[in-house]
């Protein structure tokens, strides 16, 4: 029996064993399910919850507490693991377990799932359901703010506003964002109020602090609230603490810029642009440009306004406006043009185009370029009829024709005008009278005093109605219309001396001339003395003195001549000369010979290059004639030839040393002398004494037989007036004189070929070469000033030199052009032709780049005298720094340039200024280059090769400075403006470089 229960038991204990033993295996499905999945091996613990719950299914008592378990594992792990079908899983779980813990959130985690793969539509409807039939709570809290994220990455931002406002109210952590989310909807709503309520809430929390402040900013600007905007901007852009306030900084300059508040403006803009580093709109770069106008900061406002005036709209207009005032301000003139010509030419703003071009004729007025100015203000009355300046305009108008002595426009130009003013009417005056000193001094004497009169026909300034009283009365002298003496008359009575003594002065010639040499002496006698300490008539006082000794002589009162001549002579400042030589006359008429040749011996030491010098050489020659001295005599004339080889006494002192050189028996040289007569002077009246005197001559030398070969040759080689030679040449210089080249040239030609041994040869060939020349046809201009040189022909060699050389040079043969200039040197004693030759030199020189002998033509050109050729002193300091800048000696060429501006406003020292500009340009002072530019423009616009050479200089440095716009206006300018076909395809071939 004990068996039997024990073999129940241990059957009772086999079964259950094996009960346990297969329980134990499902259940170790279940274990490592759970073991995995908290490794997160997501889809080897879904196998195994999968396993666990078929095998449980089969089970006769499955553990239902973790069946359910295990669904809802293995639907986590599907949704872990990425499965396809997680959604499935899930869904089914939650049918089967409706009552499981689980079942009320795994909704949300595969919502989660969906949100993280941005499958927002599926994240919705799984949060949606997560929240069903659940009572509100910290988790479904952060459900809802899930769901509004899903709704507003979606851009549903009304359904996701609802959610954010769910939650922004309750105490999870995510409330600060769903707060933030609910002012970024509301403010794209435009329901600013609930966003700025929103933002506040946020503003101090770190993760939005650093972007409120814009936001902020952005709605107080829409609410139109600039007040509060202000109050709110003002401290955290002073002390913003780490937020960013880019945005908020341009809104406080753009509410400060609308209150006229334009230095906060220029402020808050500034912090704006230094923040952003981004390209703001040319509206808000204006607002910018003119606030820092506004507060002087004009170099900076420039700036900004050229990155707009380019533009082709009304803005731009504005810009290139203000852009032209910022550029006067700094003194930038030719900046300022510019700025104005584009703001000028736009037309979408009337009134700004008016002004602009009004500014830009004063800018061309205050440069000194006053051509431009005067068309520039006729085309501004022409445009705007009842402009606000056209009185101004046509002052100024007015004042520039006089400036640049164009009176007679000036004058019909206010004779049109409708209306005046009282300073055109006062220019009116000054202008007539100007015209008719111009017009007096051109020897046109009516047209003179019809400009006179109409000066006088505006007698605002007194002073002026003396002035154009007397010089109508100088014309009236010189027309000798007995109406000057009357106006003389009347002028004896003026409140002003000068012209008071200037009528004494005038009567005194009326009378001179009227040979009342006793008024007249008394005239200038009490002029000299009422002129006393007047600088103005020190020369009308010189030239008083001598008439008084004029009259004294021409009264025969030859002792109180010699005594008026002699005090002129110590004592005047000018006409020494003049006094000298009257003295020694004065002392040959009261037969003090002896006297008289020390005078005027004298005078050929102190004068001996004064105009006088033949007339005193042939006295004094004279009177060793008269006194026997035939030798000295010889002497004298011989010093007169050498010094004064071109003097039109040559024939006669060539007679008198012929006679001089007969009477001492030397009749080899008389005859020279008589013979040089009649060939190089036979159309003189000297020809037939000449004539005469070398018949004599040679019969005293046994020589008669050589006269009828002279006299054949003479009647041959010096035709009389009437013979068909000498008209015939007659005709053709009258063809030259005429200006008819073509005819001349002909004619000229067949003289040539007529009568090749003629004295008139060298002269036709010169003749020949002027004509050619005349016609710009150098090559055979050339051909006979060479045959002249080549020739040896002495009468016209020094001219022809001359010629060649110049031609010469121009074709760049600067070998020959050398050549013929050192001829010139070698062949004349001229002073004034041997610095234009030492000139000549110096630019051939230069020509070939040999800089050392240029500098040493120059400093010839320096040290003999260069002040009787005009300019040549300029020109030889401007060439020095020419070749020290070929040498690259940039220093001293700089100083050298500086020393030419300073000598004289020429155009050597208009090129000097320029040659600086360009040592500044290749040594990349482009700044420095501009700027002297601009000054050769102000002071040297008369020279219209260096002015736009400058302008083109000024192109290229704002090139070199990447400035386009400054670049591009200089050169339109250019085009627009020069009249020079050169100039201008020079301008648009940098123009089109320009990128």
């Amino acid at each position: 029996m004990k068996f039997k229960t024990l073999a129940l038991v241990l059957t009772c204990f086999g079964a259950f064993s094996q009960n346990t033993l297969s329980y134990s295996s499902i259940e170790s499905h279940y274990n490592n399910g759970v073991e995995l999945f908290g490794k997160k091996a997501y889809s080897s613990a879904r196998k195994e919850f999968q396993n666990y719950i078929s095998l449980s299914g089969k089970s006769l008592n499955p553990n239902k507490f973790n069946l359910a378990n295990a669904e809802y594992y293995s639907a986590m792990a599907s949704l872990y693991s990425k499965a396809l079908d997680a959604d499935i899983e899930v869904e089914r779980f939650v049918l089967n377990h409706g009552d499981h813990p689980k079942a009320k959130i795994i909704f949300s985690d595969l919502a989660d799932r969906y949100f993280e793969q941005g499958e927002y539509k599926d994240a919705i409807r799984y949060y949606e359901k997560a929240l069903v039939n659940r009572a509100d709570n910290l988790d479904t809290y952060e459900i809802r703010y899930q769901l509004g994220l899903s709704y507003y990455q979606l851009g549903d931002f009304a359904n996701a506003l609802k959610q954010f406002d769910y939650v922004k109210g309750t105490v999870i952590d995510n409330a600060v964002n769903a707060a933030y989310y609910a002012a970024v909807i509301n403010f794209r709503n435009g329901n600013y109020d609930l966003a700025l309520t929103d933002l506040r809430r946020v503003e101090n929390v770190p993760a939005y602090r650093q972007e409120v402040p814009n936001w902020i900013g952005q709605i107080l600007y829409k609410q139109k609230k600039y007040n509060e905007l202000l109050a709110y901007a003002e401290p955290v852009i002073a002390r913003p603490d780490g937020r960013k306030y880019d945005d908020l900084a341009l809104l406080a300059g753009e509410v400060s810029y609308f209150n006229n508040n334009f230095e906060k403006a220029a402020l808050y803009y500034d912090k704006y642009k230094s923040l952003k580093k981004v390209k703001t709109t040319p509206q808000v770069t204006f607002r910018h440009a003119f606030s820092l106008y506004k507060v002087g900061k004009f170099e900076n406002a420039a700036a900004l306004f050229k990155t707009v005036a380019g533009s082709n709209d009304e803005l731009g207009q504005q810009s290139a406006y203000y852009l032209g005032i910022c550029a006067l301000r700094q003194g930038d003139l030719n900046s300022a043009m510019a700025a104005f010509d584009a703001a000028r030419k736009a037309g979408f703003d009337k009134s700004i185009k008016e002004e602009a071009a009004y500014n830009y004729v004063k800018v061309l007025v205050e440069k000194g370029n006053n051509q431009q100015a005067i068309v520039d203000l006729q085309n501004y009355v022409r445009d705007y009829p009842e402009g606000k300046y056209v009185d101004e305009t046509n002052e100024l108008l007015s004042e520039i024709l006089f400036e640049t002595n164009n009176y007679v426009s000036a004058i019909s130009y206010i004779e049109s005008l409708k209306r005046t003013t009282p300073k055109i009417d006062e220019a009116y005056q000054k202008l007539a009278y100007n015209q008719g000193v111009a017009e007096f001094n051109s020897e046109k004497y009516d047209a003179a005093i019809g400009y006179f009169d109409k000066s006088l026909r505006k007698p605002l300034s007194r002073d002026l109605v003396i002035q154009a009283k007397l010089w109508k009365a100088e014309a009236l002298f010189q027309l000798e219309k007995p109406e000057a003496e009357d106006l003389y008359r009347e002028l004896l009575t003026s409140s002003d001396k000068i012209a008071r003594l200037k009528s004494q002065y005038s009567m005194g010639y009326i009378n001179f001339n009227r040979e009342k040499y006793t008024d007249a002496l008394r005239l200038f006698q009490d002029f000299r003395s009422g002129a006393r300490g007047e600088a103005s008539l020190t020369a009308a006082a010189d030239d008083a003195s001598l008439r008084i000794g004029d009259c004294y002589l021409m009264a025969k009162n030859f002792t109180q001549a010699l005594n008026t001549y002699d005090d002129a002579y110590r004592n005047n400042q000018s006409g020494k000369d003049y006094a000298l030589y009257q003295k020694g006359m004065a002392l040959k008429y009261l037969g003090r010979e002896s006297e008289a040749k020390s005078t005027f011996d004298l005078f050929t030491r102190s004068f001996g290059n004064s105009r006088l010098i033949d007339d005193v050489l042939f006295q004094n020659g004279n009177l060793a004639m008269e006194s026997g001295n035939y030798q000295a005599a010889i002497s004298v004339f011989s010093d007169l030839l050498k010094k004064k080889p071109t003097s039109e006494l040559v024939p006669q002192v060539l007679l008198r040393r012929g006679i001089a050189y007969s009477n001492i028996e030397n009749y080899d040289r008389s005859i020279a002398d008589f013979k040089l007569i009649l060939d190089k002077f036979g159309k003189s009246k000297y020809a037939s004494e000449a004539f005469l005197g070398i018949r004599e001559a040679l019969s005293q030398a046994n020589r008669s037989e050589e006269f009828f070969e002279i006299a054949e040759q003479y009647k041959r080689n010096n035709p009389e007036g009437s013979s068909v030679q000498g008209l015939q040449f007659e005709t053709a210089k009258d063809l030259f004189f005429a200006e008819n080249y073509d005819k001349a040239i002909s004619a000229f030609t067949r003289f040539l070929s007529q009568y090749p041994g003629s004295v008139l040869i060298p002269e036709a060939n010169y003749l020949l070469g002027e004509s050619y020349l005349a016609l710009k046809n150098q090559a055979e201009a050339l051909k006979y000033y060479q045959e002249i040189v080549n020739g040896n022909q002495l009468e016209f060699l020094g001219q022809a030199a001359m010629r060649s050389a110049g031609i010469y040079y121009d074709m760049k043969r600067y070998d020959d052009a050398i050549r013929n200039y050192q001829q010139v040197t070698y062949s004349t004693s001229d002073q004034r032709e041997t610095v234009v030759a030492y000139e000549g030199l110096m630019r051939s020189y230069f020509g070939k780049n040999d800089f050392d002998k240029t500098i040493e033509m120059a400093d010839k050109i320096l040290s003999s005298g260069g002040s009787v050729v005009a300019g040549a002193i300029n020109r030889a300091e401007l060439f020095r720094g020419k070749a020290l800048m070929g040498k690259a000696d940039y220093a001293a060429a700089k100083s050298q340039f500086q020393k030419t501006i300073g000598l004289a406003k020429d155009e050597s020292a208009a090129e000097a200024k320029y040659r600086i500009g360009e040592i500044q340009y290749k040594q990349k002072e482009y700044d420095a280059s501009i700027k002297t530019m601009q000054e050769l423009a102000n002071d040297f616009s008369d020279y219209l090769l260096w002015y736009e050479n400058a302008f083109l200089l000024i192109a290229d440095n704002y090139i070199a400075k990447n400035d386009s716009f400054m670049a591009k206006a200089t050169l339109n300018s250019i085009i627009e403006n020069s009249e020079n076909q050169e100039t201008v395809t020079r301008a648009r071939q940098k123009l089109n470089s320009i990128k």
